[in-house]
């Protein structure tokens, strides 16, 4: 029986295998352009991101000016320390504060600051919050603060370099201080009197009947007839403290301070730390006028500054308790030892 064979034309077969070919080279087209589609897409999702922080890479941070720290001025606040120089090697210092605190706890130098010894006041005498110091020498010293009992205005005494205190009766009634309790007066020679403003921050009591206030809003005033009457104010913009001169007066302020320039210095010279500022009166008014002298490089921040500070004179040596260190001027403050 003859078998029937299905035939493929060779035209045929010969089609379908160019047709395979095609599709193939279709597919691999294909996912070339696909791959390379995804790549840009990539690409170009992370350029802009890349851009940007090699721009914020390249751009500097301003360096802090002179300009920059004298424009950061700092409202002066009540003192935590006070300090009095007897001399370019002896002083005394003291913590200080409203009462009932802290307990007196006077100390004394008598090598340039390099060591001090603590004495206790309290203990004999019950004082606290120790708001001035006047000493002789070493060995004597007298302070204005106040009873733990009831917080009245108590002057006390050492003649023996500390080791033992007395209270001095009666001496408050004509002393200058002022009570924190009531910054607005001040207590001098004929009691209580009413301040030039409304809170008082420091006092620098002077000889006899003088003396000098810093107030909260930066002004010093001055009064040579125990403060029945005042100066002018004159601005001290940063003014920190303020203590008496054999000459006068005698301000700290932080960062340049409103004044005229350093002595002998540049006039674009600025002061970034405590200037040093000469006070003044005149002769026939007794207004202040105010130069720089001087300047302690610091680099702590003026309101860190603000009441931890303290400055005395004496035979021409300029003290300045900061931080822990006590450091000593013999040039208003040009240089320091």
């Amino acid at each position: 029986m003859r078998r029937f064979h299905r035939s493929t034309p060779r035209d045929a077969s010969r089609n379908r295998l160019w047709v395979f070919i095609a599709v193939g080279l279709f597919l691999l087209v294909d996912v070339y352009l696909v791959s390379t589609a995804l790549t840009s897409s990539r690409a170009d999702n992370s350029l802009p991101a890349a851009t940007t922080v090699a721009t914020l890479a390249a751009t500097p941070t301003p360096s802090p000016t002179a300009s920059a720290a004298a424009a950061v001025v700092v409202s002066p606040v009540p003192a935590t320390r006070i300090l009095a120089a007897v001399s370019a090697t002896v002083a005394w210092r003291a913590v200080s504060g409203i009462c009932p605190d802290p307990l007196a706890a006077p100390e004394v130098s008598t090598d340039a600051g390099a060591t001090w010894t603590s004495t206790d006041a309290n203990r004999p005498t019950e004082v606290t919050a120790l708001q001035s110091i006047s000493a002789s020498n070493g060995s004597v010293a007298e302070f204005v603060g106040f009873a733990q009992s009831d917080c009245s205005a108590q002057v006390v005494r050492t003649f023996v370099g500390g080791d033992n205190y007395s209270s001095l009766k009666d001496a408050a009634d004509t002393a200058w201080y002022v009570d924190p309790a009531n910054r607005a007066e001040v207590h001098g020679p004929n009691g209580l009197q009413p301040a030039p403003c409304d809170a008082v921050v420091a006092l620098a009591p002077g000889s006899g009947d003088e003396a000098a206030v810093l107030c909260a809003d930066a002004n010093v005033f001055a009064t040579t007839d125990a403060a029945a009457t005042w100066s002018a104010p004159l601005a001290v913009p940063g003014a920190l403290t303020l203590t008496v001169t054999p000459d006068g007066y005698l301000a700290l302020a932080a960062g340049a301070a409103d004044a005229q320039p350093i002595a002998g210095a540049d006039t674009d010279t600025s002061c970034l730390g405590l200037s040093v500022i000469d006070l003044s009166a005149a002769t026939d008014t007794g207004d202040l006028t105010a130069t720089t002298t001087g300047c302690y490089d610091t680099a702590e921040a003026p309101a860190t500054l603000a009441g931890n500070v303290a400055v005395a004179v004496a035979d021409d040596t300029l003290w300045l308790w900061i931080g822990d260190a006590t450091v000593r001027s013999t040039d208003a403050g040009q240089t320091w030892l």
